[in-house]
């Protein structure tokens, strides 16, 4: 176990996520999908509001549906990173103002994401794992270091789990290729791109969640 999930203990990590009871099945997929609620998206409210619908609804249309648990996590001036729940609870909700503390999502995400990996392992579950990171620009506001969150991406990378760089108006492109994203998609700073974007991320997600190993390259499914 991580030295953050013995501080916690694993009641609280399964208080904050999903708790096994409620899980039907022994595979289990994780998607961790970071969202950037910054002022530069300010513009974009209604459709961000219908393309996280139109996610959400992707999903629950899947066979897959029942073995998937996705985690939403906003970041804009701080971060709110929520716990693994089933599709059905994904929230919709968006509003966009203040900074962007990418550095921090990804790091708190990171740990998060692995001590919920380490409780269902560690109940017998077979788990694989998605971490995807939607933004349109670099960090502007983390406490958290450039060198912190190239760790966290490291250790997703060396652990096999898929990290996933969506950079809407190709702003953020070069911050995910710096932190070593093993998947990015870049796609114009529109609303028609937006949607394409989260199409593109619900696919992939049920694609991968198909798979019988986690695929950790080219995830991404146009």
């Amino acid at each position: 176990m991580s030295e953050e999930l013995d501080i916690l203990g694993m009641d609280e990590v399964e208080i904050e996520n999903t708790s096994v009871d409620e899980i039907d099945n022994e595979s289990v997929n994780l998607i961790f999908v970071g969202i950037d609620g910054s002022g530069s998206m300010g513009g974009y409210v209604s459709d961000m509001k219908k393309s996280l619908n139109d996610f959400k609804d992707a999903l629950l249309n899947s066979k897959e549906v029942d073995e998937i648990l996705v985690a939403r996590a906003d970041f804009a001036d701080r971060i709110n990173v929520g716990g693994y729940k089933k599709v059905s609870e994904f929230d919709t909700v968006y509003s966009a103002s203040g900074m962007t503390a990418l550095y921090d999502v990804i790091v708190e995400g990171k740990d998060k994401l692995t001590n919920y990996m380490t409780f269902l392992k560690n109940q017998g579950m077979r788990v694989k794992a998605v971490f995807a990171i939607f933004s349109d620009g670099d960090d502007t506001s983390s406490r958290k270091m450039i060198s912190d969150a190239k760790n966290s991406i490291k250790y997703l990378n060396d652990e096999e789990i898929t990290t996933a760089f969506i950079s809407f108006g190709g702003g953020a492109t070069n911050v995910a290729k710096a932190l070593e994203f093993k998947n990015i998609l870049n796609v114009g700073g529109s609303a028609a791109e937006l949607r394409k974007a989260f199409n593109c991320l619900s696919k992939s997600v049920i694609e991968s969640s198909k798979a019988v190993v986690n695929t950790t390259d080219d995830f991404f499914t146009m």
